[in-house]
């Protein structure tokens, strides 16, 4: 009988998985057990911002792949990658026998996901639909990777500047936030950049869009009058780079002159740590607009 290699990686993954004392149980972001013998040595990360997350808790020399587009800190660019947002190569993940997978839910791989955890790898599904679901999920990843203490601290940390940065101010600047330098799409005051934008006492131009990110016209953002446009625009720090071509659009138009500033959107796309530092950016920027109105 003819044998697959990918079976003979799940094989050898479960002959090599030893139970040494009380196993490591907790819940992920779907409610979903997630169960380990002992704190994971071989991890997979499948998202950028999870492996952002790893590295804060100081387990990034324990990574041994990851996806495209994970590429903070310098680091994490030497990791293996074993596919994109889209799609997985599932038998090199397998072969690389980890001791758990961190997984994004809202990512374009669910299928091969659930795949992984059918052959016997344990995975653990992030999805932080909140700016305050952010820190939880830094405790939990923790206690998986043998990092239980650095897991709290982070989230302590996460919580207190949050609280922070939190603005009282309920009828701020009107903020357009476009999310690619390419097109004019934009958010709802459900996704988390909306909420960032609340948080810091702006009021998003699109509150009540379906789906959360949707393509919006020119012609709408133009008859809605922000005070404040924010662009993203992830080449903004890298020298010799071309500027955003929405830059010049919006700033070609009288009433917006001054009134358009770029934002990196791996500090804000990616809920990791280092979003605090997208959101107190984003409170920077909406701070001094206040009195426009």
């Amino acid at each position: 009988m003819r044998i697959s290699k990918l079976a003979v990686c799940v094989f050898s993954f479960l002959l090599s998985s030893t139970v040494n004392g009380e196993s490591i149980v907790v819940l992920d972001d779907l409610g979903n057990e997630v169960t380990i013998s002992q704190p994971a040595a071989r991890i997979v990360s499948l998202a950028p911002h999870l492996t952002e997350i790893l590295f804060s808790l100081d387990v990034g020399d324990k990574i041994v792949g990851t996806v495209k587009f994970s590429d903070f800190p310098k680091k994490a660019k030497n990791i293996p990658r074993l596919g994109d947002a889209f799609a997985l190569n599932v038998e090199a993940i397998v072969a690389m026998q980890p001791d758990i997978i961190f997984a994004w839910h809202t990512g374009g791989v669910s299928a091969s996901v659930e795949r992984l955890n059918e052959l016997g790898i344990p995975v653990f599904v992030n999805h932080s639909s909140s700016l305050n679901d952010i820190a939880s999920g830094f405790v939990r990843m923790g206690k998986l990777v043998g990092k239980a203490a650095n897991g709290l601290r982070l989230q302590s940390q996460f919580n207190e500047k949050l609280k922070r940065l939190e603005s009282d101010i309920l009828d701020g600047p009107v903020v357009f936030f476009q999310i690619s330098d390419q097109d004019l799409y934009t958010i709802s005051d459900n996704h988390i950049i909306g909420q960032s934008i609340r948080h810091c006492g702006g009021q998003n131009l699109f509150p009540d869009l379906q789906p959360d990110v949707t393509l919006v016209s020119k012609e709408a953002v133009i008859a809605g009058s922000p005070d404040l446009i924010l662009l993203t625009h992830s080449t903004m720090n890298s020298p010799g780079t071309k500027a955003s071509p929405w830059l010049n659009r919006w700033q070609s138009y009288s009433f917006f002159k001054g009134r358009v500033a770029l934002i990196d959107p791996g500090l804000i796309s990616r809920p990791s740590f280092r979003m605090l530092e997208g959101l107190s950016r984003i409170c920077e920027l909406i701070a001094p607009v206040d009195g426009y109105r």
